[in-house]
């Protein structure tokens, strides 16, 4: 608006001259009419130029400060855009960390299951005729069973404990057998081959995670 009204202004004032001298050329009543409307066109184009190239100016500032502040956006649109590429990195680091750590803790309880299990040692085969055997019972008829067949000599003494394991049917279930000494256990697993022509097998007392990984290497 102020820039309008200066226009204005300069406009009127031009208006003022143009008629001062009008008046000035008809109370002479000469011939000066074609060079005072010469000057007064020179003038108002001069004017007139001023006025456009002082807008082009103002025009042309207002798009240098646009520029500038396009600029600006556009390098903090790119700082932006590389924080949040460092953060997406640095969450793809901290996740596979995370990953690695689920991992590691994963097998070490796995490994610390199966030393719990270093005692144990199951029996497949053993005749199961009574649905409620219990523990006492489940260790008497191992204790007899190996010593049977020659695998080992042991007594109750030897047995920490013994059970049957649960299946869909009950029926014919494996035994699960934890020893007293780690080394009557080992002298039991190193004999179970004298069972070769029986139906009885004795296997390593797995964890889940290491029971799968054996079934999927014998189906290999």
């Amino acid at each position: 608006m102020r820039q309008i009204n200066s226009k204005l202004e300069r406009l009127d004032g031009l208006m003022n001259r143009v008629n001062g001298k009008l008046e000035q050329v008809v109370m002479k009543g000469d011939g000066s009419l074609r060079e005072t409307l010469k000057e007064l066109i020179k003038e108002m184009k001069d004017d007139l130029l001023k006025s456009v190239i002082n807008t082009i100016e103002i025009v042309e500032s207002k798009v240098f400060e646009n520029e500038q502040e396009y600029d600006a956006l556009r390098s903090l649109l790119k700082t932006m855009e590389s924080k949040v590429n460092d953060n997406d990195e640095a969450n793809d680091r901290l996740e596979e960390m995370v990953k690695k750590q689920k991992e590691k803790l994963k097998k070490l309880e796995n490994e610390t299951e199966q030393y719990s299990l270093r005692n144990n040692l199951k029996i497949r085969g053993i005749q199961d005729t009574d649905a409620k055997e219990t523990a006492i019972d489940s260790a008497k008829i191992v204790v007899k069973f190996l010593n049977e067949k020659g695998i080992a000599n042991l007594s109750l003494s030897d047995i920490d404990i013994a059970h049957r394991l649960p299946n869909p049917l009950n029926k014919n279930r494996d035994i699960i057998v934890r020893f007293v000494s780690r080394l009557t256990r080992e002298t039991v697993m190193s004999n179970r081959r004298k069972l070769k022509s029986t139906r009885v097998f004795i296997n390593e007392d797995l964890t889940r995670l290491n029971l799968h990984v054996l079934m999927c290497i014998k189906k290999r």
